[in-house]
């Protein structure tokens, strides 16, 4: 009964975002991800479970790919339209997502950034080329890997990992790691959960 009630409510949601998924595409012809950025900021702000399915619903028709059964918080949105989010992910609020591969049952904490990698500011010795040096890395986060409150991830984290609260990951964290601090580094190895099953 549950799982048909979250069908009804994220058919309505999808009724509800259609015509901004419509102003986005043809808004692509003029300036790509103009009325995208504009739209994931606006429907950030709409609170409670019916705020996560108009979001979820806006993001199945207007990111590369994103499972129906995401949670995503008060707050949180994508800034990148190459995003990719697996099944049985939970977005905490306030969290920025930008160019991602988020694996099956992640738990991502409040106020999270996800930026698309390192480089995306490109080259600070390089203020009179707009823009040059920049780079949209995809950074992934691994299976059933946790990220604490308020943690800032910038490279690859693996599967089974807990990231710290108020971690800065600015190199990859392998698999079946807890790690912490700024910059993280690793302090113990977790069970591999993963293999269990």
């Amino acid at each position: 009964m549950t799982t048909i009630l979250k069908k009804i409510a994220l058919f309505c949601s999808f009724i509800i975002v259609c015509p901004l998924v419509l102003l986005t595409k043809t808004g692509d012809i003029l300036k790509p991800d103009t009325f995208f950025n504009t739209f994931s900021c606006a429907l950030s702000l709409i609170p409670g479970k019916i705020g996560s399915y108009i979001r979820v619903a806006y993001y199945m028709a207007t990111i590369k790919k994103i499972s129906p059964d995401v949670t995503i918080s008060f707050g949180s949105f994508f800034s990148r339209r190459t995003a990719e989010i697996g099944r049985n992910v939970y977005i905490g609020a306030y969290c920025i997502l930008g160019n991602v591969d988020i694996k099956d049952n992640v738990l991502i904490a409040s106020r999270v950034s996800i930026p698309s990698g390192r480089y995306q500011h490109g080259d600070s010795s390089s203020f009179s080329d707009e823009m040059k040096g920049t780079k949209f890395d995809k950074v992934t986060v691994g299976r059933q890997t946790w990220i604490g409150e308020g943690a800032i991830v910038m490279c690859d984290v693996g599967d089974n990992c807990i990231i710290g609260s108020g971690s800065v990951v600015t190199r990859s964290i392998p698999n079946n790691t807890v790690a912490v601090g700024n910059p993280t580094r690793p302090i113990k190895e977790r069970k591999n959960k993963l293999n269990e099953r």
